[in-house]
């Protein structure tokens, strides 16, 4: 009997140890990142619990979430009352975009554990992620309530700037800004809302203040540069402007305001090289079209500007089909609305700018409108004979194209009941 326990208790000490070894070499793998080395290794081992969470978390740090969500799944499922498995479960919903099973796990979660902030600051996340911004919001005071954390405020700011309630989303981001004075995210954003609210004088104190403390901060530079360029203070935003090139900023909004601010101070040259390198950035903007056209113009660069304003001109005059199909619709629109002497006004325009086939459509209907809407035979006369003249060239185009005898004769059949419609209204004008 002795012997026996004392076999016993040794298997028991050798199976205790060889577990520990097992969980000692596996977290030696882990830790040092080797989580190609900790798979292959569990691979080899007996299937449990614990190796089957390591290797989901092996997985996940692999970047295959899918795999790693397919083991969390299983082992959530057989047991829903772990609290590590389904937060790395959630974890894994969020970083794959399932913001909304992610935002279930969490519900779970806070069943569990009512009180846990990590758990409600992670469903926040997500739901302000889904632009759930009201829930989100709700949700972020109630957390302030019990954390005081300077960051909550900055996230409370967020939703309220997303739901486009500008004054107390600045109210927000100030106090996280006073709260924590190194918040540069915060201190930015309210600069930026003073700046779209047109509150310059309000942007340019409060981004003074901070690069009084900061003058190194990118960010806010450029906010303070903005501030004087849209205060019309071009020197000022030169000078900012100039500082935040120096430091490596070659970005558009640099570029396009630099240019611009010389173009307005008559500085020409140094507002061609700019404005080359916004329009090179983006050349859809036709402002900066326009300034980098006189510019070079200005230094009788003249090889430049003409083919600059010519694209100008492009731009902004429509192309005739264009200004056909607006007035054409124009034309229309007064004809449904019963505006028949205004549908006829748009329909002469729009034949100013139609093609051939497009006239013969046109000249038609002025016809059909001064005749039935009007009552004027006279003038849907004049119209029915222009229709008639671009109907018979539209036929010797046809028969010169060697068109097919349907198209003919259907053409000649307009003709011929065009020709006898206006010998009967012109009848019965004689008459009247």
């Amino acid at each position: 009997m002795k012997k026996t326990l004392i076999l016993l208790s040794f298997l028991i000490v050798h199976s205790v140890l060889f577990s520990q070894t097992v969980e000692n070499d596996l977290e030696t793998y882990i830790q040092n990142f080797q989580y190609q080395k900790a798979l292959e290794y569990i691979s080899a081992k007996e299937p449990s619990t614990y190796l089957q969470f390591q290797e989901a978390m092996c997985r996940k740090a692999l970047g295959n979430y899918l795999k790693s969500i397919d083991i969390l799944q299983r082992l959530s499922t057989d047991n829903p009352e772990n609290v590590r498995v389904k937060s790395e479960l959630a974890n894994c919903f969020a970083i794959t975009g399932r913001r909304q099973a992610g935002i279930d796990c969490y519900d779970d979660l806070i069943r569990l554990d009512s009180t846990n902030l990590y758990y409600k600051i992670q469903k926040a996340e997500l739901l302000f992620q889904q632009t759930k911004y009201e829930k989100a919001l709700c949700l972020f005071k109630e957390i302030y309530s019990r954390n005081n954390s300077p960051n909550t405020l900055s996230q409370i700011a967020q939703c309220f700037e997303k739901m486009n309630q500008a004054d107390s989303a600045m109210v927000y981001f100030k106090v996280a800004w006073d709260t924590n004075p190194s918040d540069s995210y915060s201190a930015a954003s309210l600069v930026n809302l003073c700046l779209k609210a047109d509150r310059s004088l309000e942007a340019l104190a409060y981004s003074t203040a901070y690069l009084e403390k900061d003058s190194t901060d990118q960010q806010m530079n450029l906010l303070n540069a903005l501030t004087y360029y849209m205060m019309d203070n071009y020197e000022e935003a030169i000078s900012r402007f100039k500082k935040c090139y120096e430091a490596g900023d070659s970005s558009l909004i640099v570029n396009r305001s630099l240019g611009i601010s010389y173009y307005s101070l008559r500085e020409n040259y140094e507002a061609e090289i700019f404005l080359d390198k916004a329009f090179r950035q983006d050349t859809t903007n036709n402002n900066v079209l326009y300034c980098l056209a006189v510019s070079s113009n200005e230094l009788a660069d003249h090889k430049k500007a003409i083919p600059l304003f010519r694209k100008l001109l492009d731009r902004t005059i429509p192309s005739d089909l264009t200004l056909y199909l607006y007035y054409k619709g124009l034309a229309s629109a007064y004809d449904k609305g019963s505006l028949f002497e205004d549908a006829v006004e748009a329909y002469k325009k729009a034949l100013i700018y139609a093609g051939t086939n497009q006239k013969m459509t046109i000249n038609f209907a002025i016809g059909q409108l001064y005749e039935n809407q009007i009552k004027d035979s006279s003038n849907a006369l004049i119209y029915y004979q222009n229709y008639r003249y671009d109907l018979n060239e539209y036929l010797e185009g046809l028969i010169r194209k060697n068109e097919t005898d349907e198209n003919v004769d259907d053409t000649k059949k307009r003709l011929k009941y065009l020709d006898e419609h206006i010998k009967e209204l012109t009848k019965a004008m004689s008459v009247n």
